[in-house]
């Protein structure tokens, strides 16, 4: 996350950066290819499709100038330009950049480039972080323009013919669609539920986003300014309705695959789709987008670990992926076991309708405010704002691999303003991680582990919502849980929140697809050597197969680049092992 504070640039951020451009151009046209003049000895370079038509990031200087010799020749990169969105950003009390963004043309494509100067000991400045993505593919218009012209109308027959087919009608197989018939290429989508949206409907009802609406758009369509800052979760499901109607993609809900094939020598699916209550269909594409929840990687089925003793337990026992209100519940004790942000939001939502409700953490929680939150995210909140393109790219100026010391510096700025809050619910038995585990790794690499505050904090800290940390749960009783220190606690309900099962690319491919198109899915899942999610959003190993999975943020600016890696394939720009570009 790009963290920071923000302040008005002086006018030699403007110079400082130009002359870094010179000097950038200077050595990507020396014909012994160096950028020792342009970027520092620990600097990294992530390039989003720009160069390589793939996600990697390099770190060191060296190992950037070895591994971009090549692409940049190829590329030829030309027609700098920089943009005057230039600002000095800080990181911590004392680390200070000059951050600003460059366009450039290569011989396939508009690009972009988001640079981070830090002052050298010989006073120059220099890049110490480089981000370079592809913007447009050249020669490839877009269809939709500020009018937002809809998709051709849907003709629907027995069999079909489409370039791409999606799996999953949510925030992220909709962006995918839209992006690709953007690009002009043919997009059906499929949803099992019976409407759009359903995903979000089924949660429990106070769930809201945790992020502000202007963090949350998605391509080609904002959500509506009276959503409020933070949207419910039926808004959310309403706008996803909606987004769908407005740009006309090509839905089937109710659909299930029955069988799926790929043909090798014609690099083509052929899907037999199940509809509730009609005729089967039989659907061919070239690339086949499985994107079927947030958590793709994280799992589609609810977790709950062995705790011997449950069968003995005269209450109810329920995941929280069933919970949805506490006017459905008419208990008045209630233990939430988990604490990530449904464990605290389902506990408030039990306090605050007189439940005695206590939440059993088993391990420290990263906890911050909205006003954190808020401050995280400047450049689309407030006044002044940049368009949300400009504020996405200043979001990921920083590649993930190096956060860790960056991460710690940003929330070590703002401690102060969570200070009294982390304070009073340590004096509550609340556990919090130390000051090198922060909440930012969590949410950005880890992705879980936090909880920011929505009103369960102040519950927790006035005694409403009881805190048991420290001790594992050791077995049910008839009455309620039994720890390991002998302390029990009383519960009509048992409500675990604990999450999802773990699992990889090629198991989500196994249960979507089968197990013949698994075996040829990298057996990957978490994060790569170059601190980049294996396998989503890019090549899976299996042609003409691709992942999409995330929040509404990496739906809106992954789609662009996943549905840009199908154009390249569809117009003939790559390589026959798929691993450079071909000049047009």
């Amino acid at each position: 996350m790009s963290d920071v504070e923000t302040f008005s640039a002086p006018l030699s951020a403007e110079a400082i950066s130009s002359a870094w451009l010179t000097a950038l151009i200077s050595d990507l046209s020396s014909p012994s290819f160096t950028l020792k003049h342009s970027f520092t000895d620990d600097s990294y370079w992530r390039d989003l499709l720009a160069f390589t038509p793939d996600f990697r990031t390099l770190h060191t200087l060296s190992k950037i100038e070895q591994f971009f010799s090549v692409p940049i020749a190829v590329a030829r990169p030309g027609r700098f330009r920089l943009l005057p969105f230039i600002r000095h950003r800080r990181i911590g009390p004392t680390k200070a950049f000059i951050q600003g963004i460059i366009q450039f043309h290569t011989v396939i494509a508009q690009c972009s480039g988001v640079f981070t100067l830090t002052q050298s000991d010989d006073s120059s400045w220099k890049a110490w972080s480089f981000v370079t993505m592809v913007d447009q593919l050249s020669g490839v218009v877009d269809r939709f323009g500020a009018h937002t012209p809809l998709c051709r109308p849907a003709e629907w027959n027995t069999t079909m013919e489409y370039t791409a087919v999606v799996v999953g009608a949510g925030q992220c197989g909709l962006s995918v669609a839209a992006r690709l018939e953007n690009l002009g290429i043919s997009t059906l989508v499929l949803e099992r539920s019976g409407a759009i949206g359903d995903s979000w409907r089924s949660r429990y009802e106070s769930l809201e986003t945790n992020t502000p609406r202007a963090y949350n758009h998605l391509p080609f369509l904002p959500f509506p300014e009276g959503y409020g800052k933070y949207i419910p979760c039926r808004d959310v499901a309403d706008y996803l309705e909606n987004y769908q109607k407005t740009l006309g993609l090509h839905v089937l809900t109710s659909a299930r695959i029955s069988a799926v094939s790929y043909d090798a020598l014609s690099r083509t699916w052929t899907l037999s789709i199940s509809l509730l209550g009609q005729a089967s269909v039989t659907v061919t594409a070239r690339h086949l987008i499985g994107a079927t929840g947030v958590g793709t990687m994280g799992g589609a089925l609810p977790f709950m670990p062995s705790i011997p003793g449950k069968n003995s337990f005269l209450g109810s026992i329920i995941h929280s992926s069933k919970y949805r209100s506490s006017s459905c519940v008419s208990t008045q004790k209630v233990v939430v076991i988990g604490a990530g942000c449904s464990a605290h939001d389902i506990a408030q939502d039990m306090a605050n309708h007189g439940s005695q409700t206590v939440l059993v953490q088993r391990s420290p929680t990263a906890v911050v405010s909205r006003e954190t939150i808020d401050r995280l995210l400047t450049g689309y909140i407030g006044h002044d704002v940049p368009p949300t393109e400009i504020a996405d790219r200043f979001y990921v100026a920083l590649p993930l691999s190096t956060l860790k010391n960056s991460q710690y510096n940003t929330m070590e700025m703002h401690a102060h303003i969570d200070q009294d809050l982390r304070e009073d619910l340590s004096r509550h038995g609340y556990l919090l991680p130390g000051p090198k585990d922060n909440f930012l790794h969590r949410l950005t690499v880890r992705r879980g582990g936090f909880y920011i505050d929505r009103g369960c904090a102040k519950l927790i800290t006035s005694g409403k919502i009881t805190v048991k940390s420290g001790h594992e749960i050791s077995h049910f009783s008839p009455s309620g849980l039994v720890f390991d220190d002998g302390s029990r606690v009383a519960a009509d309900l048992v409500i675990f929140a604990t999450g999802y099962s773990k699992t990889t690319i090629k198991q989500v491919a196994e249960n979507l697809f089968g197990p013949q198109v698994a075996d040829a899915v990298h057996d990957l899942g978490g994060w790569d050597n170059d601190c980049e999610l294996a396998g989503v959003w890019r090549p899976t190993g299996h042609d003409g197969l691709w992942f999409a999975e995330g929040d509404l943020f990496s739906a809106r600016f992954y789609s662009r680049f996943l549905a840009l890696q199908i154009m390249a394939r569809e117009m003939g720009l790559l390589s026959p092992d798929q691993r450079t570009y071909i000049p047009c």
